[in-house]
């Protein structure tokens, strides 16, 4: 029986290697058209409306053609408001300049890149798979640029969260233990929760992609991780910032 001719686009989809997101290659190209203020309406959508950013940007993008986001805007706040953070908590605890600049590369580097490499990653391997894509869309690609944007889109609400509202109630965490143990890991589980839900949320505007569903399940493990939790363990100091 004679084989089928392969196609450039069979090539193509065999050996697809993720690439670096083009909001990352402009960051060092003119600043010229960054849009800051739609960036800033993103950003509080994404946090007190969710579902409707999304929505939102799944037609701002359907009509370009491109899932990915373009223009760095966005991810330069990110980055000034981890900057921003690691001076405040750096002040709170009594670190030098030296300790600093090192909170500032591990928040930066650790807790945003690192972290959101490997979880773009582990996305892009997993939904590029047949099982989560519609029969019509086999030969369609999940971007990992794409998967890295929505870890920046889900990252948002734990800066909120851990970077920001923690801060804020930081007095209330040291009047008692058990008050500190309680707000301490809510924040916590609700952060790493309300992240996979985001996640959730900004895959299942790409229309290729079925059974995405999976995406919820840590929100059960971290609801299980929180209520045990309540016991003894506490998560803010396994977390601490300044422990770094």
């Amino acid at each position: 029986m004679a084989e089928l001719p392969v196609t450039l686009q069979d090539v193509e989809s065999r050996y697809i290697k993720p690439e670096l997101p083009t909001v990352l290659k402009r960051l060092f190209k003119s600043h010229k058209n960054l849009d800051f203020e739609s960036a800033i309406w993103e950003m509080v959508n994404l946090v007190f409306r969710p579902r409707k950013a999304h929505r939102t940007l799944y037609y701002q993008r359907q009509t370009r053609n491109r899932w990915s986001r373009d223009d760095p805007s966005f991810f330069i706040l990110q980055i000034g408001l981890l900057s921003a953070s690691s001076l405040v908590w750096s002040i709170v605890y009594g670190q030098s300049f030296l300790g600093f600049l090192k909170m500032m590369i591990n928040m930066i580097l650790l807790d945003f890149f690192a972290i959101g490499f490997t979880v773009a990653t582990v996305f892009w391997s997993l939904l590029n798979r047949s099982f989560f894509k519609f029969r019509s869309a086999q030969h369609s690609q999940v971007e990992w640029a794409f998967c890295f944007d929505v870890h920046c889109n889900a990252f948002l609400v734990v800066w909120c969260l851990l970077y920001l509202l923690q801060f804020i109630l930081l007095p209330v965490i040291h009047l008692h233990r058990w008050i500190g143990l309680f707000v301490g890991n809510t924040l916590y589980c609700v952060a790493f929760g309300q992240y996979f839900v985001l996640s959730f949320y900004g895959y299942s505007q790409l229309p290729i992609l079925k059974n995405v569903n999976f995406i919820l399940l840590p929100t059960l493990i971290f609801a299980g991780i929180y209520f045990v939790s309540l016991f003894g363990l506490d998560l803010s100091r396994v977390f601490q910032f300044h422990s770094y």
